[in-house]
């Protein structure tokens, strides 16, 4: 089945953020979408899943044209940034991963005994199903997070997109969340798209990289092809030093890590 395409595809809202991306995603593969502060990181996923319309350009999912409404956005879930959910949310864990159904039922279609057990089975690999009768705002950053990927996968997508959902956690958390994300990708087979600011933390996990810069600037391709100090200062406008060692690179974006 053919993957997620954007055709010279131009993001933003009244303005152009970025324009003329060409990306070709599949199915099983681990993209980061990453780059500094307010370049337009959120607003390409967004514009992927519709949520967003695109200024220029076409989006194709399984070679379908989705630049509109399509059916095919039904095989794409979505876990948003934490502010955009109440932290006071009084439902249960399993309440709030049943959610994920709503969008794709009729207006007075139940709950079947069936997606009962398949939130409780996302919950078991997501180490959650103590937590079911938990009320969400009780659990901590960590497990309020793992929640929300378990609301995206109860949908059957073939894609998940994430937008920074290790921000805010401790880092303990944030390395189980990795790990979990990888594991739906390696042995579950999800297409992974996630947006990130810290491109060293995800290093180990990922196949491919959209890093977006300044001033429209972007770069598409694999993450080997992304350790080039020379293409990462010009698309950061500040001096970037990348550090090979015997397990991982090290990118160094002035005196922060990336």
């Amino acid at each position: 089945m053919e993957g997620i395409e954007l055709q010279n595809l131009s993001i933003g809202y009244s303005r152009e953020i970025v324009s003329g991306l060409n990306v070709k995603f599949n199915e099983e593969e681990f993209w980061v979408v990453v780059g500094p502060n307010g370049v337009g990181k959120s607003t390409l996923i967004k514009t992927v899943l519709g949520i967003i319309p695109p200024l220029k350009g076409k989006i194709l999912i399984h070679g379908v044209d989705c630049t509109g409404r399509c059916d095919e956005r039904r095989f794409l879930s979505y876990v948003p940034q934490m502010e955009n959910y109440s932290h006071s949310f009084p439902g249960t864990v399993l309440e709030v991963v049943l959610s994920g159904l709503f969008p794709r039922k009729g207006r007075f279609e139940v709950i079947k005994e069936e997606e009962v057990q398949r939130a409780l089975n996302w919950l078991n690999l997501l180490d959650l199903e103590e937590k079911k009768d938990e009320p969400f705002n009780r659990l901590s950053g960590g497990q309020q997070r793992k929640t929300l990927i378990a609301r995206a996968l109860i949908s059957n997508p073939h894609y998940i997109f994430l937008d920074e959902p290790t921000t805010g956690v401790d880092l303990k958390s944030s390395r189980k969340i990795l790990e979990l994300l990888n594991k739906l990708h390696k042995e579950e087979r999800f297409g992974i798209c996630m947006v990130t600011h810290d491109l060293n933390s995800v290093w180990d996990y990922i196949d491919k990289v959209i890093l977006i810069g300044y001033g429209g600037k972007f770069f598409v391709g694999s993450k080997e092809e992304l350790l080039n100090e020379e293409l990462l200062s010009e698309i950061y406008e500040v001096e970037v030093k990348i550090i090979k060692t015997k397990f991982t690179p090290i990118i160094l974006v002035g005196d922060k890590h990336l």
